[in-house]
């Protein structure tokens, strides 16, 4: 059977309420994907101008804070898994906060997410969270 894995980081971690109001922890998981080029179309003039002036404004979006513009490195996170745990499911799992990376891998309907170390470009980019 096929076995399906990606990598990913907790977005997010808050505590909700089941419908009997016990508490539980709701853990939102994501994986980043490469912003898709720009694609532009047009005359040859309208092409070439885009061309020249699209580095620059590529450079400037990098530079700012916003998710999904380039604050992140040309990198848009999307949701992949959220998992809802009673506390004493959570303790059991140990510490997993937000930022933290994870390997989360299913196959033949087991679903296992296993805490993971940043890699290097995550460490060289300022992407880890401490």
């Amino acid at each position: 059977m096929t076995k399906l894995s990606f990598r990913g980081y907790v977005l997010s971690k808050s505590i909700v309420y089941d419908v009997s109001g016990g508490r539980m922890v709701k853990i939102d998981i994501v994986e980043e994907r490469e912003l898709p080029g720009p694609v532009i179309a047009g005359s040859d003039e309208i092409a070439r101008l885009a061309r020249e002036v699209m580095p620059l404004v590529q450079q400037l979006l990098k530079s700012m804070p916003f998710p999904g513009l380039g604050g992140t490195g040309g990198k848009l996170p999307i949701p992949r898994l959220t998992i809802w745990l009673t506390e004493d499911e959570v303790e059991a799992l140990g510490r997993l906060d937000v930022g933290d990376y994870v390997e989360v891998s299913i196959q033949e309907g087991k679903i296992e997410v296993k805490r993971s170390e940043p890699t290097e470009r995550e460490v060289e980019t300022g992407r880890i969270r401490e």
